[in-house]
């Protein structure tokens, strides 16, 4: 059987970003199931499956627009120190949640720490970034 829209699988894969570091990876003694066509997964990675086989290995690439999409310079923002919560003492590179205006719950990173405020990235980490992907289709089946 092949992967199709809908097939339920268990794959084994290794992630790595554009400089080899590794992202992600699953072991194949404990491969994870997913559903395709549920959004579990990057556009491109899903799309990539599409016709394996249980005991097929792939590897590609997914392209930054099919993975987590190009870097947007305008989510890196300045953000009044007196917006975050005072006990919190921001540092660079730190990771910080916050909301947006609409009440979503969004990570930032830190980009610069400055007096009065801090410029944040709101862009995800891997924006920008194609991805290198070896798969091993484990099993595939239809959904139940």
């Amino acid at each position: 059987m092949r992967i199709t829209k809908n097939s339920v699988i268990k794959i084994g894969y290794v992630m790595h970003d554009a400089q080899g570091t590794l992202v992600d990876e699953t072991s194949m003694n404990d491969p994870i199931e997913l559903y395709c066509g549920a959004g579990q997964l990057v556009p491109g990675f899903e799309r990539a499956l599409m016709g394996l086989r249980a005991g097929d290995r792939k590897t590609f690439t997914v392209q930054a627009q099919d993975a987590y999409g190009e870097r947007n310079e305008d989510l890196v923002k300045r953000i009044a120190r007196s917006a975050l919560p005072i006990q919190v003492e921001v540092r660079k590179e730190m990771r910080f949640p916050m909301r947006s205006p609409e009440g979503v719950e969004l990570v930032c990173r830190i980009v610069e720490v400055l007096p009065d405020a801090v410029i944040a990235d709101f862009n995800h980490p891997l924006a920008g970034q194609p991805l290198q992907c070896v798969v091993d289709v484990v099993e595939v089946k239809n959904p139940t």
